[in-house]
């Protein structure tokens, strides 16, 4: 008989948190307000949809809506929403606004405790098209009550023709990017060889397309190794595939492809060259790419190589690293 009352008890104490967690994460949203915008219930409508999808796509909150108004509604003013919430018993209310100032779009969205009107979370983006809003929501809903500024947060396929006007982020306008590398060549059994190449890259969105031509040079690098010389220099030709691990312009990336490495053995003391040594790589790696929405972005990257071919009777696999920066052209 104990054990049936503790296991009732359990179940009505478990349904009574589960209302009250269900009830604190229900929030209630007037719609958007537009000021020095045409009153368009559609757009006021279609803009607090949006926006309501996005923060319960992301995160475990309810957005409560009016009933969908055929002319435009009106009653989004503070007091006013905040007696709206209390009706609906919402602990919470969400009050936003969409204004037009000299052809900018301003969305504002704050988050307000409807028993006190304290306000417990705000952010604002900008815009310059309608075309702007459906980016400028989505961010407002993936960082809806978190540290992270909308503004900030930006995802390729993301940036607004605002954004694209301005010198802090600048919009892709080609794909295309030439750049240089600086770098060092580790050769697993001997020394690491320094260097530097033209780098090539063309941003399919998805992934990334690399193409690099790298020079290698270093004294007294080979002592270890069965052939005797006392310097190396070897030149490369690689193809690669980048894939990004997020769509944001700060993001880690693995990579990987083929590359084709010819290598020169001189020694000096006896006036020595061996014919040169050349064979098919493979080589995979990863790293860190920042800023892939500017014209200009960078790549910090190392990776492993491993040849097909022998120096002497063995294979010597590399590792390499390097910066490279690249600038759309």
């Amino acid at each position: 008989m104990r054990i049936f009352k503790s296991l009732v008890l359990s179940i009505l104490l478990f349904i009574v948190s589960t209302a009250s967690i269900a009830q604190a994460n229900k929030i209630y949203f007037p719609y958007f307000e537009l000021i020095n915008l045409e009153e368009n219930a559609e757009l006021q409508y279609s803009t607090s949809r949006l926006v309501k999808t996005y923060i319960e796509t992301n995160h475990d909150y309810h957005i409560l809506l009016p009933e969908k108004a055929s002319e435009y509604y009106a009653a989004n003013s503070y007091d006013i929403a905040l007696k709206a919430a209390l009706e609906r018993k919402s602990d919470h209310v969400l009050i936003g606004e969409i204004h037009s100032l000299d052809g900018i779009y301003i969305v504002s969205l704050g988050l307000y405790e409807t028993s006190t009107g304290k306000k417990l979370w705000h952010d604002l983006v900008k815009g310059i098209s309608n075309e702007d809003l459906d980016p400028l929501l989505s961010r407002l809903g993936r960082n809806f009550m978190t540290e992270t500024k909308a503004s900030d947060d930006v995802e390729i396929g993301e940036v607004t023709a605002y954004e694209a006007q301005g010198a802090a982020i600048q919009q892709i306008k080609a794909n295309h990017f030439f750049g240089l590398m600086i770098g060092g060549n580790s050769l697993i059994g001997g020394k690491t060889l320094s260097g530097f190449g033209i780098a090539y890259s063309f941003d399919a969105n998805t992934v990334i397309f690399t193409g690099n031509f790298d020079y290698y040079f270093s004294p007294k690098v080979i002592e270890n190794l069965e052939i005797q010389a006392n310097r190396m220099e070897s030149v490369s030709l690689n193809l690669g595939i980048l894939y990004p691990l997020s769509r944001k312009r700060m993001t880690w990336f693995l990579n990987g492809g083929m590359e084709y490495s010819f290598i020169q053995l001189i020694d000096d003391t006896e006036f020595y060259t061996e014919d040169g040594i050349g064979g098919i790589s493979v080589f995979m790696g990863g790293g860190y790419l920042l800023n892939r929405n500017s014209t200009v972005n960078m790549r910090i990257h190392a990776g492993l190589s491993f040849p097909t071919y022998r120096i002497g009777d063995s294979y010597y696999p590399s590792l390499k690293f390097g910066v490279t920066t690249s600038i759309a052209r």
